[in-house]
């Protein structure tokens, strides 16, 4: 895909969508509005995002506003097979000059092993249908899961001095970033990573089988 200075129409119509083995990502719309206000609503989940308005409405509202903003793409994370939602993710400030965007709005629900093919999906998107160099994400230092996960995955490191205020205070920020240069390793390593999670997901409802037809068969008896 050709890089112009408007953005290509799938990407323009915020109707990026990419589907992976066992999660997809699609476009936010109106209806997910609830769903996506309970994860950042949750203490726990939330702990380092933006403060949330607790208001529906307020949400909705947002995603309406946002629907108009270019350069700015919010996804849903769900199952492939089901459509079961899973949280959100998306890749906004996108600069057409510098090639480059952030990472960021990333929420899953409780449980959730879908991070690892998210992250990959958004990055796909990015390199090949967005056309950019280079992707950042902004991470709360004491997030440390999140910073690890990042550094685990292959992102570089840019050494920036950064802060953000949240609710309880100042937070030092760490920037890491995937680029044309590392993208291959990284790319590489969150398939890896997809690919262990849908194991484990597999297994999971193996068991569960095996669990309901033993249970069926203490009924029967």
């Amino acid at each position: 895909m050709i890089w112009s200075t408007a953005w290509p129409d799938i990407v323009a119509t915020h109707s990026l969508r990419l589907s992976g083995d066992r999660f997809r990502i699609r476009p936010v719309d109106l209806a997910d509005a609830a769903r996506i206000l309970a994860l950042r609503t949750d203490a726990k989940l939330a702990r380092y995002l933006n403060p949330t308005s607790p208001s529906l409405a307020e949400q909705e509202r947002w995603i309406e506003q946002y629907l108009e903003r270019d350069g700015d793409f919010y996804f849903v994370v769900e199952d492939a097979s089901n459509g079961v939602f899973e949280g959100a993710i998306a890749l906004y400030h996108c600069d057409r000059d510098s090639r480059q965007a952030e990472m960021g709005r990333w929420i899953l629900r409780r449980g959730s092993l879908a991070a690892a093919q998210s992250a990959l999906l958004v990055y796909q998107l990015a390199f090949d249908e967005v056309c950019l160099d280079r992707v950042y994400c902004q991470t709360v230092a004491d997030n440390r899961s999140v910073v690890s996960f990042h550094r685990s995955c292959g992102l570089r490191e840019s050494g920036r001095d950064l802060r953000v205020v949240l609710a309880d205070g100042e937070h030092q920020v760490v920037e890491q970033y995937v680029d044309r240069s590392n993208w291959a390793h990284v790319a590489a390593t969150l398939r890896r990573a997809a690919a262990s999670a849908d194991r484990l997901l597999d297994r999971a409802s193996a068991d569960r089988l095996v669990d309901r037809v033993f249970a069926d068969r203490l009924v029967d008896r």
